[in-house]
C-alpha cells in the first residue's frame, strides 16, 4: 500500500450508521451520486443523489462494471486527503465487497466534512456582533 494517513473508518466497518448501510446495499447509486456530491462539496448545501455519478454507477451496473467508478472516486479521495492505497488496492476492494467500499467512501467525506465544519467554527456560519448596550 502507499504512503499516506489511514481512513477514517475500517474498510470491513460498513454496518454503521444504518441508514447508510441500507442505502449502500439497496441503492447503491444513489449514495455514489452523494459521495460524489460531497466531494464537490462537503456541506452538501445542494445535495442531489440524482446527478452524473448516480447515472454512470446505474448504467455501468447493468454491463457488470459498477467497480470502475467505485475505483476512480476511491483514486479521487486517496489523492485529495492524502490516503494510504494503491490503484489495485482500489481495484480490488470495488470489485469484491461494492457496499463496504461505497460505505468506506461516504463515511471518510462525512468525517472530512466535519472536520472543516469545525475548522470553521462549528458550521454555525456569520453572526452579526452583539449590539451596543448604554448603562
Amino acid at each position: 500500500m502507499g504512503e499516506g494517513q489511514e481512513w477514517s473508518s475500517s474498510f470491513w466497518d460498513c454496518c454503521s450508521p444504518c441508514g447508510t448501510c441500507f442505502l449502500a446495499a439497496c441503492c447503491p447509486c444513489c449514495l455514489h451520486g452523494r459521495t460524489s456530491s460531497r466531494l464537490d462539496d462537503p456541506t452538501l448545501k445542494d445535495d442531489s443523489m440524482m446527478n452524473g455519478g448516480c447515472c454512470l454507477y446505474l448504467l455501468l451496473s447493468y454491463c457488470g462494471l459498477n467497480f470502475i467508478p467505485l475505483m476512480t472516486k476511491r483514486g479521487q479521495i486517496r489523492e485529495k486527503f492524502g490516503l494510504e492505497g494503491s490503484g489495485c488496492g482500489d481495484c480490488m476492494r470495488a470489485c469484491c465487497c461494492p457496499c463496504c467500499t461505497l460505505m468506506q467512501h461516504e463515511k471518510e467525506l462525512e468525517s472530512r466534512a466535519a472536520l472543516l465544519e469545525g475548522a470553521n467554527g462549528g458550521g454555525q456560519g456569520y453572526k452579526a456582533p452583539g449590539g451596543m448596550e448604554y448603562r
